[in-house]
């Protein structure tokens, strides 16, 4: 009820100042419900009858968010969040949060800051949010469940959010260069508990000069280290990557050629640790881009090559916890077993995905992301890459990427890992094709990883396959009504041995990992889209998880959907 007050009062300042001076406060924000039935089903040699096989529940929230210009040089942002589980009664349930609050503006009409939540991002090797997917594009039965995590977890063109402080500014000048823009920035990944653990900082900038319309370069620095001081122990963490860059553009037979070439190191260290490594390396990535006149269509051909030690937490903080527990039917089975993470909570749980940054080497999934786990950051890997994408006919779009890497030294051995990706989007505007006026739009893909390596001996030799394919359809049979379904298939088939690391990032032991798991995903709904800014949707969707080794029992879950959803 105090909470309850405080936001009643708060409203009424703002609706009061509103009404002084209009045009300096506006309202955004967005509303959610949804509503969930589940059903779990499992394949054991004994009737599993431990395990609660049916869920239901869901929630309801709003977001409301109050942007107040109190002069032209600056702009506060709050947003408070009220949530309610259903179920609740007269307040039971009811949570009040903060989701979002900062302070921004303008200094001399030269330097721009902004104080609170930021949205941060640098380069794929210095500070970069890699978003897992299990392909670049799905379909849109299952995009809009990805995009309510996006709006959860505040994924915005690869950014972090993160709380601190950031200022840029830029200068132009006559002769010899056009402009320089810098930026820079601090904030806190953990806070101490006055005890063992100190602070740790994530600060960093970037020098950008733009030396003519066609030429550009500059400097990046991201460091990660503890705040000396807020602990007795002296023992302090350090991690700093530098980046040199370099862009040109040229026009060859009318074609846009543009050349890229970034290349750094890093070093990360503890200050007083006697076990613990120095360790430094570096990386390299050079790569062309062509644009066709028209744009229709574009290519990109690059090297890649990063070193078995080179760490940048910025750029290798995963966006998913393979780890976590997911938001239903944790454990399964007599034994009590954690249950294996499907491709329906990949797509649905908002639980394995991480909000922030994390200054711990994550664990990786073999089965889904054996390739580039941590992105273009991905440490131990050289080779090169290809993208292209078609637009020529405009009723289809064509996506196409390659993948041909190897490991930099040997893991266990000195032989080298070989990996290939090759991942194949499509769109299709069916109605545009066929001349009907209902829209109708059809996706389609796959996404195909092997990693193999020939050993000396047969104890070394490595070859899993992991093969992806979707397909999913939008129908508009009448205005404003779709009906939308989709089909995700998975399977992942061989062995790899996967590094157990410790608290330096350094490998103890490799584990054989064996794998032989199919999952088949299907869903199907309607969706009413009442404006751009709103719509209802109402699904149902299973998956089926095998495990041909026995390593973990199959299991069916099925679950129906209602999901309305507003911003404005």
């Amino acid at each position: 009820m105090k909470h309850l007050q405080l936001l009643v009062l708060f409203l009424f300042f703002v609706a009061s100042l509103q009404a002084q001076q209009k045009k300096t406060v506006d309202f955004i924000g967005g509303a959610r419900s949804y509503m969930s039935n589940s059903q779990l089903s499992v394949q054991d040699s004994l009737p599993d009858t431990t395990t609660l096989k049916r869920n239901t529940g869901g929630y309801a929230l709003i977001d409301l968010g109050v942007n107040i210009r109190p002069n032209d040089k600056t702009e506060i942002m709050g947003m408070f969040r009220i949530r309610n589980e259903y179920g609740g009664f007269w307040g039971a349930g009811v949570s009040f949060d903060v989701r979002q609050l900062w302070l921004k503006g303008i200094i001399g009409n030269v330097v721009r800051y902004q104080l609170g939540d930021l949205n941060l991002k640098q380069t794929p090797f210095t500070l970069h949010n890699n978003r897992f997917q299990l392909l670049d594009s799905m379909p849109s039965v299952f995009q809009l469940q990805q995009n309510i995590i996006s709006y959860e977890k505040f994924y915005t063109n690869n950014t972090w959010r993160q709380q601190g402080a950031n200022v840029d500014m830029g200068l132009s000048f006559n002769k010899y260069i056009q402009s320089i823009d810098v930026n820079a920035y601090i904030t806190r990944l953990r806070a101490t508990d006055f005890n063992a653990i100190p602070d740790r900082l994530l600060g960093g900038f970037t020098i950008a000069i733009k030396q003519t319309a066609r030429r550009s370069f500059g400097l990046h620095k991201v460091s990660t280290f503890d705040l000396k001081g807020t602990v007795l122990d002296s023992n302090i963490y350090s991690n700093n990557v530098t980046t040199v860059f370099a862009q040109q553009d040229v026009f060859i037979k009318n074609y846009l050629s543009t050349f890229k070439l970034e290349l750094g190191n890093s070093v990360a260290k503890y200050s007083h640790d006697a076990l613990a490594p120095v360790l430094k390396d570096y990386f390299i990535h050079a790569h062309m881009h062509v644009v066709a006149p028209n744009n229709k269509w574009e290519s990109t051909l690059a090297y890649l090559n990063v070193g078995p030690d080179f760490r940048s937490v910025g750029a290798q903080s995963m966006n998913i916890n393979f780890q976590a527990s997911t938001n239903y039917y944790n454990s399964y089975t007599n034994d009590k077993l954690s249950r294996p993470l499907s491709i329906m909570d990949l797509v649905r749980s908002e639980n394995i995905y991480t909000t922030g940054v994390t200054s711990n080497l994550m664990r990786p999934s073999l089965a889904y992301n054996a390739i580039l786990p941590y992105g273009l950051a991905t440490f131990n890997r050289v080779g090169a890459y290809w993208k292209a994408s078609y637009n020529g006919v405009k009723s289809v779009g064509l996506q196409a990427t390659v993948y041909k890497l190897s490991e930099v030294r040997g893991q266990g051995t000195t032989q080298l890992k070989q990996f290939l990706q090759a991942e194949v989007q499509s769109t299709f505007k069916l109605h545009e094709l066929m001349s009907t006026k209902k829209p109708f739009l059809f996706q389609a893909g796959f996404r195909l990883q092997n990693t193999q390596r020939t050993g000396r001996v047969a104890v070394e030799d490595v070859d899993l396959k992991s093969l992806a394919l979707q397909a999913g359809c939008t129908y508009e049979f009448a205005p404003k009504l779709q009906v939308i379904g989709g089909l995700i298939w998975f399977q992942s088939k061989g062995n790899d041995f996967q590094a157990d690391r410790n608290v330096y990032t350094t490998v103890d032991y490799y584990t054989n990992q064996k794998i032989d798991v199919a999952q088949q995903m299907t869903a199907l709904g309607l969706k009413c889209n009442f404006n751009s800014k709103s719509y209802i949707t109402a699904l149902y969707q299973s998956v089926n998880y095998k495990d041909k080794l026995l390593v973990m029992p199959d299991y069916t879950m099925k679950q129906f959907l209602l999901i309305y959803n507003m911003t404005f």
